[in-house]
């Protein structure tokens, strides 16, 4: 027998992990909760959870699409998600920030479900419930894959071979984020397509395979989406730090001198603007290296920026 669990990544947070914390706080509750009122109604309250927080898909019921990502069966169910959910909830928080966070963790775990239910047989005909974290917590993968898919995850390993005499033991080795990831979905993958093809649905001995494909592909889309919109905005707000040349030309009849020459060249280096300088003013600053290189200038007659280079003496 050989377990590998993953126990570390090479990333330090800069903000608590506030979502990530709840999120567990909220699965564990759930658990103990249910599990204190087992003992006084032996056992009829685990019926309970699963009756009216797991979702059955026949059954219809809207909500229990949200309250069965916060249900698990047992305390070994409840562990091996919580485990997943603070490495790589608490890695993508602090990347995206916690709304966004929140927002992309609950659509990836609906999303998942719904993927469950399309690979089923009986699709929302289906009368096997479905709880748990897993699909959510595959797309917080997803998320991180596409984030940091070169950065190594730590794992720690055990192993019990008992064939002539017991050999027991344990170690550490890391591997890249691609490279673990994409292992998960593989297997995920391979054993969802196993069961459709065998008629058994995307499941099998209980695990919900088809929902951690959904929610690995949700979380590699949101992801993909989110990247992309930031650096349109991060785009945007940067050009808008570069006046227009009719703005620079009202800048420069307000700031005309006289008598003297007229400060009509405008600089742009290291994503700032600055000016106007006079030619003289702009050739004294380049004798001295004041100017970085890569820097532009426009004045009033030229159609767009140039280097700044051109005004050496």
């Amino acid at each position: 027998m050989f377990i590998a669990v993953p126990v570390g990544m090479n990333y330090r947070t800069e903000r608590w992990p506030v979502v990530t914390l709840s999120l567990i706080g909220v699965n564990t509750l759930v658990r103990l909760v249910t599990l204190i009122y087992s003992f006084n109604t032996d056992g009829a309250s685990d019926l309970w959870v699963m009756q009216h927080l797991w979702l059955t898909p026949a059954e219809g019921v809207w909500f229990t699409y949200f309250t069965s990502m916060f249900v698990h069966a047992g305390f070994v169910h409840l562990a091996g998600n919580m485990i997943y959910l603070f490495l790589f909830g608490c890695c993508v928080e602090d990347m995206i920030g916690r709304w966004w966070y929140l927002l992309f963790y609950l659509v990836g775990g609906l999303v998942a479900e719904l993927a469950f239910i399309a690979s089923t047989p009986l699709h929302f005909a289906s009368d096997v419930p479905l709880g748990g974290a897993s699909g959510a917590i595959s797309a917080c993968m997803g998320m991180y894959l596409l984030l940091r898919a070169n950065a190594d995850i730590d794992f720690k390993y055990f192993y019990f071979i008992w064939l002539i005499r017991v050999m027991a033991g344990s170690g550490e080795f890391s591997v890249p984020a691609w490279m673990a990831v994409g292992f998960w979905f593989l297997s995920d993958l391979f054993w969802m397509v196993l069961g459709i093809v065998l008629g058994g649905g995307a499941a099998a001995g209980g695990t919900a395979f088809g929902a951690h494909v959904g929610g690995l592909l949700t979380g590699l889309g949101l992801i993909w989406i989110f990247l992309r919109f930031r650096k349109q905005q991060e785009a945007e707000e940067t050009s808008t730090d570069i006046l227009s040349p009719a703005e620079i030309k009202a800048a420069a009849r307000v700031n005309e001198v006289s008598p003297g020459e007229v400060p009509t060249i405008y600089l742009h280096e290291n994503g700032a603007q600055s000016g106007p300088f006079t030619l003289a003013e702009v050739q004294e600053r380049l004798t001295r290296n004041e100017v970085a290189a890569g820097t532009l200038y426009w004045c009033e007659g030229m159609a767009e920026w140039e280097g700044v280079e051109m005004l050496k003496d």
